[in-house]
């Protein structure tokens, strides 16, 4: 078994589908900031759930008044990984998210708790959909990646960007219901909008701009694990 496994690679194709089956997955995404050495947030699907419920978990230093206020757990980065991933990794799960980023964050997070003997025993799978399309659906693809090169043409993007989950899950091909009113929403600014705020004052006295865009950065989340989980179990039906 590779470390990591691609959603593309028909080697695996069977193991996937099995594992999916039986629901022994860890879904998760994490969303920071460029520059961050941690992430700021986690939201999950626990590993053997059959609910697809999202749980979300605030990792930040600066958010720990937030998440008392909201109920949501709060814990450091290196805490999760010992709580949430260790386990799945001990009982031979398989950990999905949708690149290579987390894995990097994972196997970095073993070795700083000094779980280093675990690297080799992670199983990840990268949800990455772009080969998927690339194999399945070919014009679904060329037309997202037409409409990224028409935005940035346009200057509606500063950088050129690779389509992303959320290009996929609004295609064509994808039965996902993405809400259309989070299809520009930025987490990276929506942070950068929310940190200073949570630094300097209780979360009662947060501006309501600031609130909205923590609430809205959750459920940007949420739609990043329950999206990437579903397309994900599409694309399985198809790619043999």
């Amino acid at each position: 078994m590779s470390d990591t496994i691609q959603l593309h690679d028909p080697a695996h194709s069977e193991f996937v589908q099995e594992t999916l089956r039986s629901n022994r997955v860890l879904w998760m995404d994490v969303e920071m900031r460029i520059n961050d050495t941690q992430p700021a947030m986690v939201g999950y699907i626990p590993f053997g759930s059959m609910l697809g419920t999202v749980e979300s978990v605030l990792c930040d230093e600066s958010f720990a008044a937030v998440a008392n206020m909201k109920r949501l757990p709060h814990m450091p980065w290196l805490q999760f990984v010992h709580e949430v991933v260790v386990p799945v990794i001990e009982q031979k799960g398989v950990v999905a998210a949708y690149s290579e980023h987390e894995r990097e964050l994972i196997v970095e997070a073993l070795h700083r708790l000094e779980r280093s003997d675990l690297v080799d025993e992670l199983i990840y799978l990268d949800c990455n959909a772009k080969k998927c399309f690339r194999k399945c659906f070919p014009e679904d693809l060329m037309r997202i990646q037409q409409r990224l090169r028409r935005r940035f043409d346009r200057g509606l993007m500063t950088r050129r960007r690779p389509p992303g989950l959320k290009d996929f899950l609004c295609s064509p091909a994808s039965t996902y219901d993405y809400p259309r009113h989070m299809r520009q929403f930025s987490p990276a600014e929506a942070l950068a909008y929310i940190r200073p705020q949570a630094a300097e004052r209780l979360p009662r006295r947060w501006t309501p701009a600031a609130k909205r865009q923590l609430c809205e950065l959750l459920k940007y989340n949420e739609h990043d694990v329950l999206g990437m989980r579903h397309l994900t179990l599409e694309l399985m039906t198809l790619v043999q």
